[in-house]
């Protein structure tokens, strides 16, 4: 059964592949219930499990100062020096008290879950839309942490296992209305220098401010997200989210709609964009 949500974003619960694949056609993010919260992952991911499990590893994770985005650094590659510490230090740090050098802040996002959380998996079922496996990326942050507006190349569910995000969408249209930082040494051309949460019609006045998507992804819900529409997300309170990432494949251009044209459109911009974006 599919439902609309107030922010016109379809829902399906728990979809079979078929269902699912029908949707996927439209090129359109919705969302997909009654399935991530039956895992165990939703059920026993405290941090006090966590830890038991896993608090030896040692993780990278981002560090980057209280201000960073009061400018646009952030588009540029390094902006974030990455630091390595064990994961429950990391827990440690974050949901503390403690003060660190400097007011830096730290983000453990992206990290690859079967590379350095592989006891994890057992907690997550695979969802079976795609007939190719995903890289599963592991995200745990706090209420604050954000990731800035930008596209990701690969079909990405999104599954929130603890938490909330409030995620904010564009769909992708000409790819320089999105100011990326195009051409400008050591940039992140995949970034947009536009934040979204502070409307800047001077500035950006290209900027598809009246195409927004909002929506606040609950725990045990999932998101699909097409490859290459914009997308902001805040953590809302502490949260864990794994992102499942399904590369393209060549049927992808033509089975989708737009999404041949949108590939053509960025390339135009840019040549080197789809083929150096390791994303988030």
């Amino acid at each position: 059964m599919v439902v609309k949500n107030s922010d016109s974003i379809l829902k399906i619960t728990n979809p079979s592949r078929k269902k699912f694949v029908e949707l996927w056609k439209q090129y359109q993010p919705f969302l997909i219930d009654s399935v991530a919260e039956n895992w165990n992952a939703c059920k026993n991911w405290s941090n006090d499990y966590l830890i038991k499990k896993c608090g030896n590893h040692t993780i990278r994770v981002l560090c980057y100062a209280e201000n960073y985005l009061n400018n646009y650094q952030y588009v540029y590659d390094k902006t974030y020096p990455d630091t390595f510490m064990k994961f429950k230090e990391y827990v440690d740090i974050k949901f503390s008290e403690k003060k660190t050098e400097n007011s830096l802040r730290y983000y453990m996002c992206a990290v690859d879950l079967e590379k350095f959380f592989p006891e994890l998996t057992v907690d997550i079922n695979y969802p079976e839309y795609f007939s190719r496996k995903p890289k599963i990326n592991f995200w745990f942050g706090s209420c604050g942490n954000t990731t800035t507006l930008h596209f990701d190349r690969e079909h990405n569910i999104l599954a929130q296992i603890r938490g909330r995000k409030r995620i904010l969408l564009y769909p992708p249209s000409n790819y320089l209305s999105f100011y990326p930082p195009n051409g400008e040494r050591g940039a992140l051309e995949y970034c947009s220098k536009v934040d979204p949460l502070n409307s800047n019609l001077e500035l950006f006045p290209k900027f598809p401010w009246q195409q927004k998507k909002e929506i606040i992804l609950q725990a045990g819900e999932m998101l699909y997200i097409p490859p290459f529409w914009w997308h902001h997300v805040t953590g809302v309170d502490e949260n864990i989210s794994l992102s499942f990432w399904y590369d393209i494949n060549i049927g992808d251009w033509f089975r989708q709609k737009r999404i041949f044209s949108i590939i053509l459109n960025i390339l135009h911009h840019s040549k080197t964009v789809l083929f150096t974006h390791d994303g988030s």
